[in-house]
């Protein structure tokens, strides 16, 4: 990946890496306040797409290297969403494909709906954010992860949820466990695990889920014009392939030009676990839009 970049997108300062040429390509990561997800997570895919595409990829609003929101009122997917807009305004970005990863697929899905003329296509990645609430995704996944965070984080706490989620470790790389490592102890970072302690149940989950279902209700509507791919991973125990299944339904019933990928040996990491499976799907994809 190249040198990180900063931009302020509406006064808070944000990372994001730039590189390649071509059509554009954002890739959001996934996680939330207080998490160790970052741009960083896509260090297997960045350069490879990189010679195919023009790549940006960017912290989310209180993630990684990007301030943390201003107000506790402010720790909201509604916050995300506008952030990850303005930050595509902040940067001249008219039109793109956005691909967007677990929790970072919701404000993918949602600028696609609220600004069709911007979004080119759409990439979904495993996600229980986007997808309709089913009865058999474990509730309790991450507050088990959360629950056991040591006063210092340290390489073997940050490697435990990608580790649980994955059905393979070996994307799990010393360099991308040092760079979860360094966003894990950043006084920011502490600050906002902290304020997630009480503000995740009363404000951030609540708006959320109003967030996703308004965004269902939207793309049920016909407001999501994007052809949109799909790719999940079979053994994904955070957001099991039935999400995806509901999801391609709903999708596919409004939008023609729609696709499902599920690959096997993979879980919530597909992306990093399988990444050439995983580039030529995109390539593909965004090559037959194209056309």
């Amino acid at each position: 990946m190249q040198n990180a970049k900063f931009v302020t997108v509406d006064g808070s300062k944000t990372r994001y890496f730039e590189g390649g040429n071509g059509e554009t390509l954002v890739l959001i990561s996934g996680g939330s306040f207080g998490s160790y997800y970052s741009a960083d997570h896509w260090s297997l895919n960045f350069d490879e797409l990189s010679k195919r595409f023009r790549v940006c990829a960017f912290d989310k609003l209180g993630m990684g290297y990007t301030d943390n929101p201003k107000s506790d009122a402010d720790y909201t997917m509604s916050a995300v969403i506008d952030h990850a807009y303005g930050f595509l305004r902040a940067i001249g970005i008219n039109k793109a494909t956005l691909v967007g990863h677990s929790r970072g697929a919701l404000p993918a899905a949602r600028i696609a709906v609220d600004h069709p003329e911007m979004v080119k296509a759409l990439i979904i990645l495993p996600s229980s954010t986007i997808a309709a609430e089913e009865p058999s995704v474990p509730a309790d996944f991450y507050k088990k992860i959360d629950d056991a965070v040591p006063p210092v984080p340290d390489r073997r706490y940050v490697r435990w949820e990608p580790e649980a989620n994955s059905y393979s470790k070996d994307h799990i790389t010393d360099d991308f466990v040092e760079a979860m490592l360094k966003i894990a102890l950043l006084p920011k970072t502490m600050e906002a695990k902290k304020k997630m302690t009480h503000l995740s149940g009363a404000v951030f989950l609540p708006d959320a889920r109003k967030k996703k279902y308004e965004t269902l209700d939207l793309i049920k509507a016909g407001h999501l014009k994007a052809p949109t791919l799909m790719v999940w991973g079979l053994n994904d125990p955070s957001a099991p392939v039935k999400l995806g299944m509901d999801l391609l339904r709903l999708i596919g019933s409004v939008v023609d030009r729609t696709r499902f990928h599920v690959i096997n040996h993979a879980g919530h990491y597909v992306f990093r676990e399988h990444p050439r499976e995983f580039h030529r799907l995109i390539m593909d994809f965004v090559k037959d839009v194209e056309g």
